[in-house]
């Protein structure tokens, strides 16, 4: 069976704030740094240092609203993954716990997947 020619697409809604890309970035750099493992633990401290936050639970609230910014589903049209072919798929960016010192990251690799393949208006890589 042959693939279909990968459509590039824009799918992002609005764009993202310059926060959201910072943290985007550093989420994705550390995924890279720890051998592409989708399973990420970062302590806390190093999103206040990241993004310039004061250590206080305002700043853990401005952690989990860049989040939730990056969390916006991605609508991706003839979405081909693992050999099947959705003709609408809504993907988010991750999956995530706040702890006590940490937060755990599961990246989704479908969006790893759109964001290479899919997307005009890539941002993880620059």
């Amino acid at each position: 069976m042959k693939s279909k020619e990968i459509v590039k697409q824009n799918l992002l809604a609005e764009p993202l704030s310059q926060n959201a890309l910072k943290l985007a970035r550093g989420i994705y750099n550390t995924y890279i740094a720890q051998d592409e493992e989708l399973s990420l633990e970062i302590k806390i401290p190093t999103f206040f240092k990241l993004l310039n936050l004061h250590p206080c639970a305002d700043s853990i609230t401005d952690i989990k609203n860049l989040l939730e910014e990056l969390n916006e589903p991605l609508a991706v049209r003839n979405f081909e993954f693992h050999g099947e072919t959705t003709q609408l798929k809504f993907i988010q960016f991750c999956n995530y716990k706040i702890g006590e010192e940490t937060i755990k990251i599961e990246l989704s690799p479908e969006y790893l997947h759109a964001q290479s393949e899919y997307m005009l208006d890539s941002f993880l890589l620059f």
